[in-house]
């Protein structure tokens, strides 16, 4: 009698550690998924729903201690019931400058590849990938006075609807190193610089320290009427060397 007794609690014990050891389990990976969705920030955003096409623009930022990489970022599309659309196509993401330093910004946009006319509510959600930074980056020059909406493609009447903008500049080498790959991207705003979109590129070509070169971005598609508000620019560009 007295073994079983023994027996049953050395059983209900080990279920008791078990049930902690779960929870403990349970908090611990909500604490990291916690961490991890601090890393990144969005700064700001703006989504266009029009014609069955879907369009989401942010600016993000490193909020944690290290560097990040985000080059494989994902974007989801949920609905009102915080469920991912079972059709959805995952989306084309665009993201420069993809590895990010503490406290660096990166632009993105992604294009919904999918019917969300059935949404009257929707939220997007991002995942971090798991991924060390391979290489380092270094910021360079972007002549501030060169940035514009490049008029001549502009309300051209080969481009569709006119639902994409075309912003041109020029960016200088300013590190000590050869730049292979420059990654350019942008944030549009208005007049009162109100968040308008994100436009994307890169200058063809390498660079030597201190040449110069131009860029040509493209936005992704946004209506015209919300185009047409475009006013300023804040270009980031970029270069990736090998550690």
């Amino acid at each position: 009698m007295k073994s079983r007794l023994l027996v049953g609690m050395l059983l209900i014990i080990m279920a008791l550690a078990g049930c902690t050891n779960d929870n403990v389990n349970d908090s611990k990976q909500k604490k990291q998924n916690e961490e991890k969705k601090q890393e990144i920030k969005v700064v700001e955003e703006k989504s266009y729903k029009y014609d069955g096409k879907f369009t989401y623009t942010a600016v993000i930022k490193n909020e944690s201690k290290k560097t990040l990489n985000i080059n494989d970022l994902k974007i989801n599309y949920v609905n009102e019931k915080d469920k991912v659309d079972e059709n959805n196509v995952p989306t084309n993401v665009h993201v420069a400058p993809y590895i990010l330093k503490p406290g660096e910004k990166a632009y993105i946009s992604a294009e919904a590849l999918t019917d969300l006319t059935k949404f009257k509510n929707y939220d997007v959600k991002m995942t971090l990938p798991d991924i060390k930074p391979a290489n380092d980056v270094m910021k360079l020059a972007v002549n501030k006075n060169s940035v514009k909406i490049n008029e001549d493609i502009q309300g051209h009447k080969d481009i569709e609807d006119d639902q994409v903008i075309n912003i041109v500049g020029t960016v200088r080498n300013n590190t000590k190193k050869f730049a292979e790959y420059t990654m350019i991207g942008a944030g549009m705003y208005g007049k009162n610089h109100e968040f308008i979109g994100t436009a994307f590129g890169g200058s063809e070509g390498n660079l030597k320290p201190g040449d110069s070169r131009s860029f040509d971005l493209i936005s992704p598609e946004i209506p015209q009427k919300e185009l047409a508000k475009v006013k300023q620019f804040n270009v980031s560009a970029t270069t990736y060397f090998n550690k």
